[in-house]
């Protein structure tokens, strides 16, 4: 935290005595200034830096009891019925393979029922979640649907309203779910909805 501090001082010895060398003549006002200028910037660096010290992350947000991924639910009685229902509601469908314990599926969870994304997949998507555990959990149903676990999780398929498979992001684009802002995950599934790609939600196109 002094560090910048330091720099910051030293920059502006250097800028007066640069001055001082033309022969200009550096007023009290003038120091003065430059003075407030370094303590204003350390003031804004320890707040910085304590801000970054004390970041709760997303998982200040997360209910304790909203735990998206239930480890004895039937998986393929659960899939076969969110496609269906997904069919009979004209919408898309995305299944996500993830565990209660990976920070990145809860914070993907968290993300997809934020306001912001809700206000545009209310009327577009259905969402369904499978519990693998610690990978060894319903990996059947996961190769059956083509689902590679090998990137992390959380991995998802997709379904058009007609049931036809999108794609996946078993490619990796959710698994670090935890850097992506509510914003990210929005233009991700409009991508999808809209233009049938599944990329990144940090990528740009």
């Amino acid at each position: 935290m002094h560090l910048v501090g330091g720099i910051l001082a030293g920059v502006a010895i250097c800028l007066v005595a640069i001055r001082l060398s033309g022969l200009a003549l550096v007023s009290q006002h003038e120091f003065d200034q430059q003075a407030q200028l370094i303590k204003d910037l350390q003031k804004e660096n320890y707040e910085l830096t304590d801000d970054l010290l004390n970041y709760q992350g997303p998982d200040a947000a997360f209910d304790p009891d909203d735990l998206p991924y239930d480890g004895s639910a039937d998986a393929d009685a659960a899939v076969a019925d969110a496609r269906q229902q997904a069919l009979e509601a004209g919408r898309f469908l995305m299944i996500t393979f993830g565990a209660n314990w990976c920070r990145d599926c809860r914070t993907l969870h968290h993300i997809l029922k934020t306001d912001e994304v809700r206000a545009y997949t209310d009327d577009v998507f259905a969402f369904a979640n499978v519990d693998v555990g610690k990978f060894n959990r319903n990996r059947e149903i996961a190769t059956e649907l083509g689902i590679d676990l090998r990137r992390g999780i959380p991995v998802a398929i997709f379904f058009d309203p007609e049931g036809n498979t999108i794609g996946t992001t078993n490619d990796g684009q959710l698994e670090p779910a935890r850097y992506y802002t509510s914003k990210q995950i929005l233009k991700f599934v409009r991508d999808i909805a809209e233009k049938s790609v599944i990329a990144a939600p940090d990528s740009v196109q």
